[in-house]
């Protein structure tokens, strides 16, 4: 908010919804459909992702004059990633993405919003990779690794699926965040459950849906 000019300030408090939270009352739920920004009025607020073991992930405390729910920038909205929270007893103020833009950009607001939007769609999506591994064992790591280089270079055949961009070992450990040592480990045993296999040095997948199914298990 520090950054906002005097007269963005106060046109953004004017269309703000205010509301108190007690401490440990959640704002909103992962999955859940984003059409707001948040400004923190007064206390602070918690940003945090689930891990599969029950527990959550602390991925931010945000202080007075912060935003979140950046998703809602996304033209049409898209999905909360994290479960926002109040670490102490917050006061929050919530103002439409629509409002929002006609604040910031006016006249310009859709071209603006067009750009935003597609800027925020690619942090979205590096923002659920970090997320996802902060939640994850380095097996499930490994499996999603694997996903998302198959989306991106994976050719379907008979076989399953082959990666055309020769991907190393050392690649793979660095994408999925873990030693080499311990990702070969984790290779050899998908090999040995016939999950990946090598073909003329490249990587084939026979079973994607197996890997998913690893992936979101871990």
């Amino acid at each position: 908010m520090k950054r906002l000019r005097t007269d963005q300030r106060e046109a953004l408090h004017a269309r703000l919804s205010v509301r108190e939270y007690r401490r440990g009352e959640t704002v909103y739920r992962p999955g859940g459909h984003a059409r707001s920004l948040y400004v923190v009025l007064a206390g602070v607020a918690r940003l945090s992702i689930p891990a599969p073991n029950g527990r959550s992930v602390l991925i931010h405390l945000l202080p007075a004059g912060e935003i979140f729910g950046h998703t809602a920038l996304v033209d049409g909205g898209a999905p909360h990633i994290f479960e926002a929270a109040a670490y102490t007893d917050l006061r929050l103020g919530r103002v439409a993405s629509d409002d929002f833009f006609e604040v910031m950009a006016g006249a310009r607001a859709p071209e603006v919003r067009a750009l935003v939007s597609m800027l925020t769609e690619r942090w979205i999506s590096l923002v659920q990779r970090l997320a996802r591994f902060l939640a994850q064992d380095l097996q499930a790591r490994v499996a999603a690794s694997l996903i998302e280089v198959v989306r991106g270079f994976g050719v379907e055949d008979t076989r399953g699926h082959m990666l055309s961009l020769r991907i190393t070992q050392d690649t793979i450990a660095d994408l999925s965040a873990g030693s080499v040592r311990k990702v070969n480990a984790v290779l050899r045993r998908f090999e040995r459950d016939g999950l990946v296999r090598k073909e003329h040095g490249r990587i084939v997948l026979p079973d994607v849906g197996a890997l998913e199914a690893l992936a979101l298990g871990g």
